[in-house]
């Protein structure tokens, strides 16, 4: 457990937000994230608020098991502190994509939550770590991730447009630790 504390302690913190949400004791609505709370009301927090808003139990169900399965690979390879670059600036830097080009409207109220956005950053750091040491040989590793990713970012209510710019923003994250 000690070599994935980082990422068992974002399942806690994800789930005792969830608690606190499903129990009435904080405002979903007050931590989700939109064009219009963070570029007009300029309520930059709920970028980190946001990822750690659920909306169900099955809505956190599936993403504290993907942040389990992604998260621990991250933390093992890297170590605790790249995962938690990795998994917040990641989350930062495509949320702020998704909402320019998602959401580009100045009246836009379309609210995005959950950890999903973090999550496809540290699997974006997955796939250019593959891409790093299997090259497109390594390409197989890749096929379910990436298949189980558009399918959930197609869902309706899905903000796919984040899930993308976040696992863009992973993989831009990434390449720049292979660099340097």
């Amino acid at each position: 457990m000690r070599n994935y504390f980082c990422t068992f302690l974002l399942i806690v913190v994800n789930v005792i937000v969830f608690i606190l949400i499903w129990t009435s004791k904080l405002d979903e609505d007050d931590l989700s994230v939109s064009y219009h709370t963070v570029f007009n009301l300029r309520q930059y927090y709920r970028i980190l608020t946001s990822a750690f808003t659920h909306s169900d139990p099955m809505h956190i169900l599936f993403n504290m098991i993907s942040l389990y399965n992604v998260g621990t690979f991250v933390e093992a390879y890297f170590g605790h502190f790249w995962m938690l670059v990795i998994y917040f600036v990641s989350l930062i830097l495509g949320r702020l994509m998704a909402l320019y080009i998602r959401h580009n409207n100045r009246d836009d109220y379309t609210m995005t939550l959950g950890a999903s956005g973090a999550i496809c950053g540290m699997l974006g750091a997955y796939f250019m770590t593959v891409l790093h040491y299997y090259g497109f040989s390594g390409f197989s590793y890749l096929l379910r991730p990436m298949v189980s990713l558009v399918m959930i970012s197609v869902l309706p209510g899905v903000d796919g447009t984040s899930h993308f710019s976040c696992m863009a923003a992973g993989m831009a994250i990434t390449y720049l630790l292979f660099l340097f």
